[in-house]
């Protein structure tokens, strides 16, 4: 059992907890719980993992993880069941799980219909909600009921089609490095739509050079924590069934001379191959996972690497994440691709929040955990009063944070601790702080939360009266979509974008892995209009300070230079960026 499959156990505890009506604080203790184990090292027998914790009794000495929860994952991991997980399912129906995760459902509303409708599955939600049943509950209503048939199709959806980046890249980094400490192994690297940084995911590939005989590398992978099935075990590959998420992945081994050929054949995608094969053949070359070699015959042509590969075609280097045939074979031939941000760029952590909010971790944590991971400032930026659900501050609390900011500053003076907000976007535009608290922060994100489903026109006005407000320096997660649960707000996108760039606000590529928002496409559209963008983690926890690769990849799909990045600098520029069109 891995630490990743204890957290899933928890967290199932959570919500069957929830069902229950149980108390808020025991309910969290899950959660927390649950949080801590997926911060366990992915291979369950490396040192100050899961199996050496579990054995030496240690398991209490996790931070957020107390003895009735070190007691229960002990019985969990040495048998391989769970005596209060087993009684909690008894309580509920088979499917009432799958009810929770309906968007905009949630566990009470749930266990209203599991009462009065005798609901027990999806199937049986979607017949009471096309029979009409379901508006005639307390609470519930005709849009509700309509709400209901669109989340279950979501769920469908992910239940049955491609998985989530960030289910699929832990997973595949947990593979890589198991594979790169395989005997032999000299190289290894992620492949397939994972590499590129794609929302979505099919499978997961690895490719690896080694040296010597195969079979042991194949045991190794084919032996890896959460396999529950072997697909097939050839010469040169291996694939596997994945327990959590259910996926497949596939590894390939090759020669140490064949491995950046491989690397960028599994790479993909399909489209740009198609036209690297079509400039190959110009050229009198063929191309394919093996190497370059000559149509007419000679001596086949290895590439060390993918940049040598790129040059024998007379084309630029072009980086895994533009490989989408959008144009970027035309600019590499002409020498003219983006100076793309990368992740070393980033010197500060942009959109924090703390204990002050709906945050995990304290302003010290935060501060400490960011300068550990070599940052040059973080912006504290808590939710304002009219996120009532997420203990928004008010100007008193906000004035008793600025106190607290100075204190944590003179702890951690090679770090710059940037005070700021996330503000409210209201109904009608206008912002949740009066300008005379917009002026003495430093950094203001606007973002809506609320009212999602305001017509076109409405929301575009919203959104534009809010861009048009001298003070709004960031554009916080600008479509509020929430990946596979929540659909992109309804608004003329490239007008705002347009807006924005004219403006000088700065537009929020979001990190947080179920947001990723701006999406690459509306990167794009950013590019066109020569907007600057913040690359930022949402962090509500120091763990997540950690999400950065993912808004970094995010841009770099989106054709994102480093040049229009405003926190790709030092404090100083990046304030004065902010500030200037």
């Amino acid at each position: 059992m891995t630490a990743k499959e204890v957290a899933a156990v928890l967290r199932e505890i959570s919500q069957l907890l929830q069902l229950k009506g149980e108390n808020a604080f025991k309910i969290r203790a899950y959660d927390m719980a649950a949080d801590a184990f997926e911060g366990l090292p992915g291979d369950p027998a490396a040192p100050g993992g899961l199996h050496e914790r579990v054995q030496n009794g240690t398991l209490s000495e996790i931070s957020g993880v107390g003895k009735a929860i070190d007691q229960k994952v002990t019985e969990l991991v040495k048998t391989g069941s769970l005596k209060y997980l087993e009684e909690l399912r008894r309580e509920f129906p088979h499917g009432a799980l799958d009810l929770v995760r309906v968007p905009g459902l949630g566990p009470r509303k749930a266990v209203v219909l599991i009462r009065e409708l005798d609901v027990t599955s999806l199937d049986d939600l979607e017949k009471a909600a096309r029979e009409g049943r379901v508006r005639g509950l307390k609470g519930f209503g005709e849009k509700t009921e309509q709400m209901i048939l669109e989340g279950i199709v979501k769920v469908r959806e992910r239940q049955a089609s491609r998985r989530p980046l960030w289910e699929t890249r832990p997973l595949a980094e947990s593979l890589l490095e198991r594979v790169r400490g395989a005997p032999g192994v000299v190289r290894a690297e992620i492949a397939g739509s994972v590499r590129r940084y794609a929302e979505t995911n099919g499978d997961i590939d690895i490719v690896a050079a080694a040296q010597g005989p195969v079979e042991p590398v194949m045991e190794v992978f084919a032996t890896s924590p959460g396999v529950s099935e072997i697909l097939a075990r050839g010469g040169t590959k291996c694939s596997v069934r994945m327990r959590e998420p259910p996926m497949q992945a596939d590894l390939r081994v090759v020669t140490e001379s064949q491995f950046a050929t491989a690397l960028h054949h599994f790479t993909g995608s399909k489209q740009h191959h198609v036209k690297l094969r079509g400039i190959a053949r110009s050229k009198g070359l063929s191309i394919s996972e093996y190497g370059l070699a000559r149509i007419e015959g000679g001596g086949a042509l290895q590439p060390a690497s993918e940049e040598e590969l790129y040059g024998l075609l007379d084309l630029e280097p072009v980086p895994p994440e533009l490989r989408e045939d959008l144009g970027e074979i035309e600019l590499a031939q002409q020498r003219a691709l983006p100076e793309l941000v990368e992740l070393g760029d980033v010197r500060g952590f942009v959109h924090c929040h703390s204990t002050w909010s709906d945050g995990k971790a304290s302003i010290a944590q935060m501060v400490g955990a960011a300068q550990d991971l070599g940052a040059a400032y973080i912006t504290i930026t808590d939710h304002t009063k009219a996120a009532h659900y997420a203990n928004g501050l008010d100007e008193d609390r906000l004035l008793r944070q600025w106190d607290e900011i100075a204190k944590v500053q003179e702890q951690f003076p090679r770090l710059r601790i940037l005070r700021g907000s996330e503000v409210d976007i209201l109904e009608d535009g206008s912002l949740d702080w009066h300008e005379r608290v917009l002026e003495k922060l430093e950094v203001v994100i606007c973002s809506v939360h609320q009212r999602f489903k305001l017509d076109l026109d409405r929301q575009t006005e919203r959104i534009r009266r809010a861009l048009e407000n001298p003070l709004c320096r960031i554009w916080g997660h600008p479509s509020g979509r929430y990946l596979g649960d929540r659909d992109p707000m309804p608004a003329r996108w490239e007008e705002l974008i347009a807006l924005a760039a004219e403006r000088g606000v700065t537009i929020e590529c979001n990190g947080t892995p179920h947001r990723l928002d701006l999406n690459c496409e509306l990167l794009r559209v950013a590019r066109k209009h020569g907007a600057k963008i913040c690359l930022s983690v949402d962090a509500h926890s120091t763990r997540e300070l950690r999400n950065l690769h993912y808004a970094v990849g995010t841009a770099r799909r989106g054709w994102t230079e480093r040049s229009r990045v405003v926190n790709a600098r030092d404090a100083s520029s990046f304030l004065s960026m902010l500030q200037h069109a």
